[in-house]
């Protein structure tokens, strides 16, 4: 059996997508050792891998603020600070003997999620062990860029003499010396390939899914135990059931659902909302009476009864819809977001609504449609079975399982 190690950034929608993966991989008997913290490292622990703590470099960070068209060129050198603090994390564990004991075993392969790659590819290179690209966000090939994608779609482009392309180079030529590793030009560094990327979507969902080769497998996103009681109840009554949430980490924006709530009075069905701890009951104002306004719920459980749901653009949530053929309405609040509205207007998979100019009538106007649209239907149903089709976890296990043997097959083919 193999010793895996994952890499992540500390966000649910990074971490989650993982978890079918990591449940299977230790069911079959490997041993995972997870880089994670806070919420997301208690869902690693529950899957049986070791959690190796970091302290994030994204806490108490308002994603709202910086993950926008405007502000986005920020996450760059803060991603490279987070695989700074789990490079610190990761490094003491393995270099460090616990009361005498022996060193802790090295892992045969690395596995990282894309956010964090400078972290994953200078622990590969530094243990000289094969690498695999844990991929939660669109992928990107000689075929389709998101970052030119990302562009095209917003209309900005971050000019290389920006300060903070000027901090991101600075941070990660000083963590390669730091790890011995200035050997490597910053362009070689960036730009590596790893022989083996797990997507969690499906082909039909990426650019140019066609045109990614077998260095590419799409299993799909995290379903669950289809076993696990449930913990969540459906309402008894026969009205449409609507979700509306903004994810884990930006979901401050007590205007949205303000609009949300007006949008939807009108409508004969029963609206859950989600909204982060710092948004008030003042900040959204008297509610009408078929409007619940929730914390937290367990959205998958949740949206397998849903009629729609209205969100914003993450690729966790889009699939966690998508999983039990609820179409979506996306109203995008950062660049990636806008993307994936974008893909999923064209894949017809439900409509996507701009921040700026949204209203409650433009809302209330795209609920109705993809509730009752036979072509949104068919193809949410039709994304449903890819879903289901993509292999999930088992199929991610096999992948890193061949990747393995044939990387330990072929001579002199450590990093």
């Amino acid at each position: 059996m193999s010793h895996v190690l994952v890499v992540n950034n500390c966000g649910f929608g990074h971490v989650m997508p993982t978890l079918d993966l990591v449940t299977e991989l230790v069911r079959r008997g490997h041993r995972v050792t997870y880089a994670s913290t806070g919420g997301p490292a208690r869902l690693v622990a529950a899957t049986g891998a070791t959690v190796v703590e970091f302290d994030s470099a994204l806490a108490g960070v308002d994603l709202a603020a910086v993950d926008t068209v405007d502000r986005s060129h920020q996450l760059l050198p803060l991603q490279v600070r987070e695989s700074e603090a789990i490079l610190r994390a990761v490094t003491a564990h393995f270099d460090t003997k616990p009361g005498g004991a022996e060193l802790p075993d090295l892992p045969d392969v690395v596995a990282y999620d894309a956010t964090v790659y400078h972290a994953g590819r200078i622990l590969a290179r530094k243990w000289a062990v094969p690498a695999v690209a844990l991929c939660a966000t669109l992928s990107s090939n000689e075929h389709f860029s998101l970052i030119d994608k990302i562009v095209e779609t917003t209309g900005r482009k971050l000019p290389r003499a920006h300060p903070a392309m000027t901090e991101f180079a600075t941070r990660l030529l000083r963590l390669l010396a730091e790890h011995g590793q200035s050997d490597v030009s910053l362009e070689e560094f960036i730009g590596h390939a790893e022989g083996l990327h797990l997507e969690f979507y499906p082909r039909s969902f990426q650019y140019a899914g066609d045109t990614f080769d077998d260095r590419h497998v799409f299993v799909g996103p995290h379903l669950g135990d289809p076993n696990a009681p449930p913990t969540w109840t459906p309402p008894d009554d026969d009205k449409p059931l609507l979700v509306v949430s903004l994810g884990t980490s930006a979901n401050r924006r007590p205007e949205f659902f303000r609009t949300c709530a007006q949008a939807l009075a009108e409508l004969p069905w029963r609206i859950l909302m989600t909204v982060h701890e710092g948004v008030s009951d003042a900040d959204l104002g008297p509610l009408p009476p078929n409007v619940e306004v929730h914390r937290w719920l367990p959205l998958r459980e949740v949206l397998a009864h849903a009629d729609v749901f209205v969100c914003h653009g993450g690729m966790g949530s889009i699939m966690g819809a998508l999983a039990h053929a609820t179409p979506v309405v996306v109203v995008p609040d950062s660049p990636e977001g806008m993307v994936n509205a974008a893909r999923v207007t064209e894949l017809g998979l439900g409509r996507a609504l701009a921040e700026q100019t949204l209203t409650p009538q433009r809302l209330r106007g795209a609920v109705r449609e993809v509730a009752t649209d036979p072509h949104i239907r068919d193809q949410v149903e039709a994304m449903r079975a890819d879903i289901h089709d993509a292999g999930g976890g088992a199929r991610g296990a096999d992948a890193i399982e061949g990747f393995l043997k044939i990387s330990h097959d072929r001579p002199g083919s450590g990093r």
